[in-house]
């Protein structure tokens, strides 16, 4: 992939060039009539056409598939979302929005270069039409150096504390799995503790121990509340059996 894209510049930077002195007249003395010019100049316009044509063929499934995600917008579709369009991937305020501009800009070079695709191949240099090529050209330059911007200045392209799904209501850790299933794996090895809470004051454990192992409950109900909200069932469970569970 490296190398291909390599390649890929290095086409694109010669043919540039060339195109851009034949432009300014840099090579009138090499080139001295001007239909040689006019030769060399629309050889070059089509291979630069064609590398970028090439490269947005390339890059639309991608992008395509990206918008599909956001207009489905599941749990597991945010997390792969993030990773592309988010610093560090985490959530950021009103990402959905944010990532489906830049999508959109993304998918309209895409179409913007293929419309101009088609001018410079449907019709010759002297046919061709200025207001269109102009205009596709304006488009496709224009629509990822804008999304590329907006990336930067928005919120998805900065540092925020918060690492809550407002969207999704997952929690995210930083290796990309929800907090939900680690509080709920917490839940479980909590239950248990208190299961063999008995036995450990029939074995003589010392008072402050259950009260650490009680503290360590609240801190879980806590993060339960913050996570799921004050009406969740499954808090006022939990809470419940806290409550009737006896601590010291």
């Amino acid at each position: 992939m490296n190398l291909a894209l390599f390649i890929w510049i290095t086409c694109v930077a010669v043919s540039g060039a060339i195109l851009f002195m034949v432009m300014i007249g840099m090579l009138n003395h090499a080139i001295p009539k001007k239909s040689q010019r006019d030769t060399w100049f629309e050889v070059n316009n089509q291979i630069l056409n064609a590398l970028f044509t090439l490269m947005c063929l390339y890059q639309h499934p991608k992008r395509i598939y990206h918008l599909a995600l956001l207009l489905r917008w599941r749990p597991e579709d945010v997390l792969k979302l993030r990773k592309v369009y988010c610093k560090n991937g985490t959530y950021k305020p009103h990402e959905w929005a944010h990532m489906m501009v830049v999508v959109a800009l993304l998918n309209i070079n895409c179409f913007a270069q293929y419309a101009l695709c088609g001018l410079n191949l449907g019709y010759k240099r002297s046919e061709r039409p200025a207001i269109g090529v102009g205009i596709c050209i304006s488009v496709a330059i224009g629509a990822p150096a804008i999304a590329g911007i907006y990336s930067m200045l928005t919120p998805i392209g900065k540092d925020y504390e918060t690492e809550l799904d407002e969207e999704a209501q997952l929690p995210v850790t930083a290796d990309g799995s929800s907090r939900a299933d680690l509080c709920r794996r917490q839940s479980f090895e909590k239950r248990f503790s208190f299961a063999l809470r008995d036995e450990e004051r029939d074995d003589g454990s010392s008072r402050a121990d259950r009260a650490s192992c009680f503290g360590q409950f609240v801190g879980i109900c806590c993060n339960l509340l913050a996570d799921f909200g004050d009406g969740d069932g499954a808090c006022r469970a939990i809470l419940e059996v806290a409550w009737e569970t006896p601590q010291f």
